[in-house]
């Protein structure tokens, strides 16, 4: 990644860290030089990397497939721990494990601003709702489902 574009989105990053945009109602957390977070759901956050490679970041979320909640790895340590098989799909992609589904997309940071950076993870965020929905059911879901079945 070029310094000037690396510079620019950790500028644009630390605007939204300061000042919450409207479009996503929660703050994006700084957890390192060129990583973020920002809450997507309760089972889910968004995080944002850097890439080394060209003028790119990426966008993924983390869930348990127990249920249990979002998984705050970086995206490469959930490659390494996983035994993963990525899909690669248009716009976005899916990495499902053993133990965790990852969703991601890999996006171009060259001119990105505060409000084209906040709509992207807003509808990542509506994204992963609807994703998501197919690993995670609710148990009180889960319950009635059961019951209509012994009916």
């Amino acid at each position: 990644m070029h310094n000037e574009t690396k510079q620019q989105v950790r500028q644009v990053m630390a605007g939204l860290v300061d000042a919450p945009h409207p479009l996503l109602g929660a703050p994006v957390l700084s957890i390192a030089a060129s990583r973020w977070m920002v809450p997507g759901g309760r089972h889910f956050i968004i995080q944002l990397e850097l890439l080394h490679n060209a003028d790119q970041a990426i966008m993924f979320s983390t869930i348990a497939r127990d249920g249990s909640g979002p998984l705050k790895a970086s995206f490469l340590t959930v490659l390494l721990l996983e035994d993963t098989a990525a899909y690669r799909q248009k716009h976005y992609s899916v990495c499902s494990g053993e133990a965790s589904v990852t969703l991601y997309q890999i996006f171009d940071v060259v001119d990105l601003t505060a409000t084209r950076m906040a709509a992207m993870m807003a509808n990542f965020i509506g994204l992963n709702e609807i994703v998501f929905a197919n690993y995670l059911r609710a148990p009180s879901i889960d319950h009635e489902w059961a019951a209509r079945d012994s009916a």
